[in-house]
């Protein structure tokens, strides 16, 4: 620029451009800044002329914050946050990296200083240019002035206004012809008249006399500021492209702080001022995310250990919905909690309609007039696993009912699911209640990263093979499930109160109660677990027994070899729980084996499921328990029902089999559970040296106290019950010696009021019959079967038995919450457990060769999920071994890991760290901010980003960021680059403490920029997935797309409605509940036969589909994930 401008406004001139020119024409020399706002962007426009002026320095001022004092005050971080801002949003690339690299080895230098203006108000800006080098400023030469600042903003893009003053003008720039129409004649021709040097004398001694006045107001505003060079290096070394060492402990904490930032800065708390549910602050907790999760996904589920409140939980969300929004409710829960769910309802004025679960499951259940309930509360979810009960039906047609839609709110419903055991055998029993939610529709979670639902639990049920299922979930169940166990709950709220009570919570204490069992069954022990490992038990193999040259199904003979071993532990366990309950499943098997024999020496090959049952018609009743069981074939063939029943089965091509082989092995197997019969025959109660030592512990130390008695099986609990209320000699003799208890059973043949009845007798205190209390009526012993494990008060006792060994140690803890609730008053909880003092090891070995078994065919993909309920994890028989040895602490362990892993205790752990002050210090640490550790076997590098979260789930509940978490893993023994997005396994990489040790690996062995570009491209392409997901069609089951092509071919034909027929085909073009998928499949079969389209017409007329306009919106493209929208929270290096 060989001519300055005296006017500039970053339009007609750049700021940027005439600064750099007069830098040019002054290296070597000295410039004075005052500026209010100083960063990066600024000095990149700068920085090479920067770079050769022999002094600088920088005084920097600020607007002061909103409402503070305009007089003295202390200067601060506030005034370069525009710096610390553009630092924190600034992408992270190499690019950058060197620039605020070369500023602070500019900064650095000892020619150049830094003030911060802490006297007032200073606004100025200002840019003085000097003939001397160094630290010694002579005659300043020029000035800018105006309203730009030394930023990016300030010197090239804002419309600013900057006057130029020089002392050293050219003679080209004072020519008189410049000013020719700007002076009078006269006054032109008297300037013409000057010599040259006197001309450009004249013209600059304004700018000298503007710039020494300038100069002499810098040098007051310099010397009434304070140094602040050594803070500005420091907050620029804070940020993410600075040198600061931060340990990794404080990368983990800022991680996690800005992970759950949100839910703590927008903590929901109830908008309603009046509550009738009172609850403790872990309980309102709850609450308020679940009022989050129902904002975003209009289902949640609870699944609070038992003990924990789940039910007040419930009541709560019911009060925001029935009592303040006056939405039509309903409630779901078996049929022995109705009472309760009443008594509570109304103690809070909650209106609510209450349908047991029991009616659900009657195929004629009248649903009509609850079809279009606006919130739904299930109770004891977990009855609902199973996709083929009829209970899950109703339930399924119940939500679908009215489109999906409440009467009151004309919105989606709401589902409520409470349960403390989601998950009871294996990850489907998870899957099938979180299907409620989704009314069919497999991408339902695709704004979680969830593309396809199904296929996710696919890949975590594969991965239950390996570890832990509940963590190939993870980032599913942060969306959806609240899940705290007792001690959880007693770590983070260890002052809990409820009504003004602190929350007492009583220690549970294990005690082996040891019995022989090779007593009981004397000299034959070993003689009945090898008859009962020999079975073949050929009747559940029929595809073993095809005929050579006949193709077999590969997965049906993995089923069938996996119930030979289900059938077999199920003898060895009833065998361990009592020898009546032994002795009813020999019976049975029998007479169920004997009776398939005579059908098959008649030709007649049937499968063994339906077989069973067609026994059920003539099942004998419970006093011929003692029959010598016989084939039952001719019963079958009397009983009317019976025999149509099986005249409707579909028989087996008996042509296929090889019948002679096949009925050698049953034979074999009648032989021996013959022997098995006859020895065991002659054991009587007085034998069982079980029985006989729960006589003595309750006629013993338990004596006078309250006990509830637990086994697994239905048929040991009335045998005990029989035996303890004996009215012979020998009953009414203990009856006496045992302080002459009250005893009453329980288990699935009790009616519900009798329930009902015999718990508030059992508890009366905890169920309010304060009239029952101390009585003749009151209960003290109370047998049952798991029929009483779930919902139940029971905190009056403090004793509890377990009469059978735990084969899943999870039953164990959900008896112990029966007992272990909020309100109980004991100090110390008992949990006695009976084991064999011998012969333990055989029976554990058996089993787990058999669960062995199971398992191996499962993992060779063989199995479906439902074959599996009984099958006993391998690690439950360690775990039952540590309950022999009165192993407390697995009681707790068991509450701990039971399934579901959960980010609560982070969550807890880190609002502790808030509480005791370190709010202040996570929110001061500086976006993108990086460290390392070692960690043996671990090599990789995590990311943290954050972008804006799309409108749509701006919700009353508060505006929330999305979390990107990802690891890239670089150990050696991974072929390929793997990013892992499991932010459960990568909090564990990553979890550190305090006094961890930093370790950052060299540039040499890791390239973090491209690391981070390879992170953002895959962040980048599953957002591209999850819009695509959401866009795309959804994905139907054929069985629509057979009928819609059926009804198609059918839309013009005579007789036929064609506004009906296109109608009927849109119902059909939305994903449906698995209800309507089996009635439609049905309907088609009929249809197939009959050829009647009006019938399949009117079926699908019938469905209650889902309005396309009440799914959740899909993503708006204009909201679509861009490079630009993600931030770096931070990044760790996991190093060995």
């Amino acid at each position: 620029m060989t001519s300055l401008p005296f006017v500039i406004d970053n339009q007609r001139h750049l700021m940027s451009d005439v600064l750099n020119a007069l830098l040019a024409q002054h290296q070597g020399q000295s410039l004075d800044i005052a500026t209010a706002y100083f960063n990066v962007g600024g000095w990149q426009l700068l920085h090479q002329g920067l770079q050769r002026l022999g002094s600088f320095r920088l005084l920097l001022g600020d607007e002061p914050e909103e409402g503070t004092d305009l007089g003295l005050r202390e200067g601060g971080a506030h005034a370069v946050r525009g710096l610390i801002h553009e630092l924190a949003d600034a992408t992270f690339n190499e690019q950058t990296l060197r620039l605020v690299e070369d500023l602070t080895a500019f900064l650095h230098r000892e020619q150049v200083q830094v003030r911060l203006y802490t006297r007032g108000f200073l606004h100025a800006k200002c840019y003085l240019f000097y003939h001397g080098s160094g630290l010694e400023h002579f005659d300043p030469l020029a000035a800018v002035v105006g309203s730009s600042n030394f930023t990016r903003a300030g010197l090239a893009s804002n419309k600013e206004l900057n006057l130029v003053h020089r002392a050293n003008l050219q003679s080209s720039e004072i020519a008189p012809e410049l000013v020719r129409g700007l002076m009078e004649h006269a006054e032109r021709q008297q300037l013409q008249a000057l010599h040259e040097d006197e001309r450009r004398i004249a013209a600059n001694l304004p700018g000298v006399l503007a710039i020494n006045e300038l100069a002499d107001w810098y040098e007051r505003q310099w010397e009434d500021a304070r140094d602040f060079k050594a803070e500005l290096l420091d907050l620029i070394n804070a940020s993410k492209f600075g040198r600061k060492a931060y340990t990794p402990y404080q990368v983990y904490m800022k991680a996690i702080f800005e992970y759950f930032r949100d839910d703590l800065d927008n903590d929901s708390g109830n908008e309603y001022t009046r509550s009738a549910v009172e609850l403790s602050e872990f309980q309102e907790d709850a609450v308020k995310k679940a009022r989050k999760i129902l904002s975003r996904y209009d289902g949640v589920m609870v699944a609070d250990s038992v003990g924990l409140g789940k039910t007040w939980i419930g009541k709560k969300l019911l009060e925001d919905y029935a009592y303040h929004l006056r939405y039509k409710a309903l409630v779901v829960c078996p049929a022995a909690l109705q009472k309760m769910w009443q008594q509570e309802l109304l103690s809070s004025s909650i209106a609510a309609r209450i349908v047991t679960q029991e009616s659900l499951g009657r195929e004629e259940c009248d649903l009509s007039d609850i079809l279009d309930a606006d919130v739904i509360l299930v109770d004891e979810s977990h009855n609902f696993r199973n996709r083929g009960a009829q209970r899950y039906d109703n339930l399924e047609r119940l939500l679908a009912g009215n489109g999906r839609r409440g009467a009151s709110s004309n919105e989606r419903k709401k589902l409520i699911l409470l349960t403390a055991t989601p998950i009871n055998n294996n990850v489907y029993d998870l899957y099938n209640q979180v299907a409620l939610f989704t009314g069919g529709d497999r991408s339902y979670f695709a704004a979680a990263g969830i593309g396809d639902l199904q296929r996710y639990f696919l890949a975590a049920r594969q991965a239950q093979r390996q570890q832990d299922s509940s963590i190939a979930l993870y980032n599913l169940l942060e969306e959806i499930v609240i899940r705290r166990t007792r001690p959880f709950i007693k770590q983070a709220y260890p002052n809990a109160t409820i009504k003004g009570q602190p929350i007492h919570w009583p220690e549970r204490r294990l005690k082996t109660i040891r019995y022989n069992l090779e007593a009981t069954y004397a000299g034959i022990y070993e003689k009945v677990v090898k008859n009962i490992e020999g079975l073949s038990l050929a009747q559940y193999r029929l595809e073993t027994y095809k005929k050579q040259g006949i193709e077999r199904d590969q997965l049906e003979e993995g089923r069938e070899e996996a119930l030979v071993g289900i059938f077999k532990s199920r003898y060895l366990k009833r065998f361990e729980s009592s020898i009546d309950a032994f002795r009813i499943s020999i019976r049975r098997a029998l007479e169920f084996l004997e009776t398939f024999e005579s059908y098959i020496l008649d030709g007649t090959v049937l499968d063994s499921s339906s077989f069973q049952k067609a026994m059920r018609f003539i099942t004998i009743e419970e006093d011929e328990d003692d029959a010598t069981p016989n084939s039952r074939a001719e019963d079958l063939d009397t009983n009317e029902e019976a025999r149509q029943f099986i005249q409707s089965l579909p028989t087996l091509d008996a042509s296929q089999y090889d019948l002679r082989r096949l009925h050698k092995d049953l034979r074999k197997d009648v032989d021996a559970l013959r022997t098995i019969w006859y020895v065991i025959a002659a054991i009587t109660p007085e034998r069982d040296a079980k029985l006989a030592q729960l006589k003595n512990l309750l006629a013993g130390e338990l004596k006078g106290q309250k006990v509830l008695i637990f086994s697994y099986y239905k048929d040991t609990a009335r045998y005990l019950y029989r035996n303890l209320c004996a009215t012979d000699e020998a009953g009414t003799s203990w009856r006496a010696s045992a302080g002459e208890p009250t005893i009453r059973r329980m288990d699935s043949g009790t009616v519900v009021r009798e329930r009902t009845r015999v718990v508030s007798h059992f508890a009366p205190l905890a169920n309010n019959q304060l009239n029952i209390a101390n009585t003749p009526d009151e209960i003290d012993i109370l047998i049952s079967t798991d029929v009483l494990s779930e919902g139940q008060n029971l905190q009056d006792c403090g004793i509890l038995i377990n009469y059978d060994l735990h084969w899943n140690p999870t039953r164990m803890v959900q008896r112990a919450g029966r007992i272990d609730r909020i309100g109980t008053s004991f100090d110390t909880l008992w949990i006695m457990n009976m084991f064999p003092d011998d012969g333990l090891e055989q029976l554990l070995g058996l089993v787990e060769s058999l669960s062995q078994k199971i398992s191996n065919i499962d993992r060779s993909g063989l199995l479906d999920a439902s074959i599996l309920g009984e099958t006993v994890h391998p690690q439950n028989f360690n775990t039952l071994r540590r309950i022999e040895s009165e192993d407390g602490s697995v009681v707790e362990e068991q509450e701990r890991f039971a399934e579901l892993v959960s980010s609560e205790y982070l969550l807890q752990n880190l609002k502790g760290l808030l509480d005791s002050g370190m709010r202040q210090s996570l929110e001061e640490l500086p976006d993108g901010i990086h460290s390392g550790l070692l960690r043996q076997g671990a090599r990789g590098v995590f990311f943290s980003f954050t972008a804006p979260d799309k409108p749509r789930t701006d919700t009353k509940a508060g505006r929330r960021r999305r979390h990107y978490w990802r690891y890239v893993d670089l150990s050696e023994n991974t072929r390929k680059e793997r990013i892992e997005d499991n932010r459960y396994l990568i909090t564990n990489l990553i979890v550190c403490q305090p006094d961890t040790a930093r370790y950052v690996p060299g540039s040499d062995e890791v390239n973090i920029f491209e690391l981070q570009e390879r992170v953002i491209d895959s962040i980048l392409q599953s957002s591209l997935e999850q819009v695509a997901v959401e866009e795309a069609p959804k994905i139907l089951d054929p069985i629509q797309q057979t009928i819609v092509a059926t009804l198609r071919g059918h839309v013009n034909s005579p007789g036929f409605n064609r506004k009906e027929m296109i109608a009927a085909m849109q119902k059909l073009n939305v994903p449906l509940p698995r209800v309507y998928i089996k009635t439609l499949r049905k309907a088609l079969e009929t249809f197939k036969r009959d050829k009647q389209v009006q019938q399949l017409l009117a079926t699908v007329q019938g469905i209650d589909s889902e309005s396309t306009n009440d799914k959740k919106p899909a993503s708006d493209k204009s909201n679509q994930l861009k490079r630009e929208d993600l931030k770096l929270i931070c990044f760790d290096y996991v190093w060995e």
